[in-house]
């Protein structure tokens, strides 16, 4: 009995010390797909006007119509509006592009759009944001 006992343990330990190897392996692995995917995401801050907003985009290798993303008021963060690629067009050499996003609502109604510069680097987005009744704001996010 107790020979058994201690072949048990012998086994079951030769088990679990093979687990972190695993493990690990597979946590380096999903660190390597997540940083891949994070140079890519970006997190950019700013205002609507006098409202002040933080958005999450995601545009690399996006098509037209492709949802890239999504931004919320920092006062409502719980309302979330999704934001679909309408176009990308490159102005200069530089990496600067002319990017139009619309913003739809959790119901999928095309509630505004986004009309401005962004720097390719991932760290500026301005220009005009017009709403669903046509109001223009000013937006600059870096």
């Amino acid at each position: 009995m107790k020979r058994i006992s201690i072949l048990l343990a012998i086994t079951l330990l030769t088990l679990m010390a093979g687990l972190p190897a695993a493990a690990q392996s597979q946590a380096i692995q999903a660190d390597t797909v997540s940083a891949d995917k994070q140079a890519d995401y970006q997190i950019l801050t700013g205002k609507i006007g006098p409202y002040e907003v933080k958005m999450h985009l995601c545009i690399s290798g996006a098509q037209d119509d492709d949802e890239v993303g999504y931004y919320y008021y920092t006062a409502y963060p719980q309302n979330r509006f999704k934001l679909k690629m309408i176009s990308m067009v490159a102005v200069n050499a530089s990496g600067s592009m002319q990017l139009v996003l619309h913003e739809y609502t959790s119901a999928g109604k095309h509630s505004g759009t986004f009309d401005g510069q962004y720097e390719c680097r991932g760290d500026y987005y301005a220009g005009t944001f017009t709403n669903s009744k046509g109001k223009k704001f000013k937006f600059v996010l870096e």
